[in-house]
């Protein structure tokens, strides 16, 4: 059955459709490059954005219902499981984590204002922003 309305998202247990395009293409061998399906990578894509929208709107980064801007992002690297050594290593492993949900905690410090966060980040604006006032001294050694 075809969906009448785009702005839904599909029910569960649906196989919904999308359009691949060259951009998108190349998106998803960078994602399958590290051996996941095509669906293994659309849902940790779809579950990242997600949890990002959440977490804006849960701590009024911005309004619920509006898409946050991504500004920046801390990666890390997978760190694997430390090998057993003796029988007692396999007690000490921590219980599993409680079914739910648990957001991220609030960014630090106060959000930035849309306008400054477009002069970081380079997008040109209307008027040039103030010099530094440091910018006149020589670096130093």
């Amino acid at each position: 059955m075809v969906n009448t309305n785009p702005t839904q998202p599909p029910k569960a247990g649906s196989r919904p459709s999308v359009r691949i395009d060259s951009e998108f293409a190349a998106d998803l061998a960078d994602l399958m490059s590290t051996g996941g399906t095509f669906a293994d990578a659309v849902r940790q894509a779809v579950g990242q954005a997600a949890q990002l929208y959440r977490t804006a709107w849960a701590h009024g980064v911005c309004p619920p219902g509006t898409a946050p801007v991504l500004l920046a992002y801390q990666l890390g690297r997978p760190t694997p499981p430390t090998p057993a050594t003796s029988g007692y290593d396999a007690s000490d492993t921590p219980a599993p984590r409680p079914v739910g949900r648990i957001l991220p905690s609030p960014p630090p410090g106060q959000q930035l204002r849309p306008q400054y966060a477009d002069e970081l980040i380079g997008r040109r604006t209307p008027q040039a922003p103030p010099a530094r006032p440091d910018a006149g001294r020589p670096a130093r050694a």
